[in-house]
């Protein structure tokens, strides 16, 4: 695997959590001006189906570059997890508390993410050597 295309799992993962996030933070902001954002910031099946493509492709991602095996990275990938889980719409009593959990989760796997970039960077993985003929 090149070095730029090893950075391809961990950049998808964050860009997954990271719409999360805007999911989270922006749309409701949007919805003042535009009234199909309100409609998509209060739909249960956006939330489910990122915390269904999140949390899988941040687990892939996480294996397939090693990341797992570091117990930061591992740490902030069980916390994102467990945040997007905990804001999923479980009938909370204020929607600030799903909200809230569910961006605290995302920021989480993003930080997962960008710390296993940054262990990756500083720590490269050793280059196999070819056999001499």
């Amino acid at each position: 695997m090149s070095v730029s295309s090893s950075r391809v799992p961990d950049a998808v993962a964050v860009g997954i959590s990271g719409l999360c996030l805007v999911h989270c933070l922006a749309l409701p902001a949007l919805a003042a001006v535009v009234p199909l954002f309100g409609a998509l910031s209060h739909a249960e099946w956006v939330h489910i189906l990122f915390f269904c493509a999140a949390a899988p492709v941040s687990a892939l991602a996480l294996r397939a570059t090693g990341g797992w095996r570091h117990p930061g990275v591992r740490a902030l990938f069980l916390l994102g997890v467990a945040g997007l889980a905990a804001g999923l719409p479980w009938g909370w009593p204020a929607e600030w508390i799903e909200v809230a959990l569910t961006s605290l989760g995302s920021a989480a796997l993003v930080a997962a993410h960008v710390l296993n970039l940054r262990r990756r960077a500083l720590h490269p993985a050793p280059v196999a050597m070819a056999a001499e003929n």
